[in-house]
């Protein structure tokens, strides 16, 4: 069990923040774009089936 010694140290924890944040482009298409909530349900196409349908045939 190698990972149970593995310690995290202040600088790693930082790298792995700042590497993890979005960038300003990312970010701004980010709150460009609505949230799923909020976006409306599209109709279903032909030859979809509802979720948990089991496929016929």
């Amino acid at each position: 069990m190698a990972l149970q010694s593995l310690q995290i140290t202040a600088l790693t924890a930082m790298r792995a923040r700042d590497v993890s944040r979005p960038t300003r482009e990312q970010q701004e298409g980010a709150d460009a774009r609505p949230l799923r909530d909020e976006t409306p349900r599209r109709e279903p196409r032909r030859g979809d089936r509802p979720r948990g349908e089991p496929r016929r045939g």
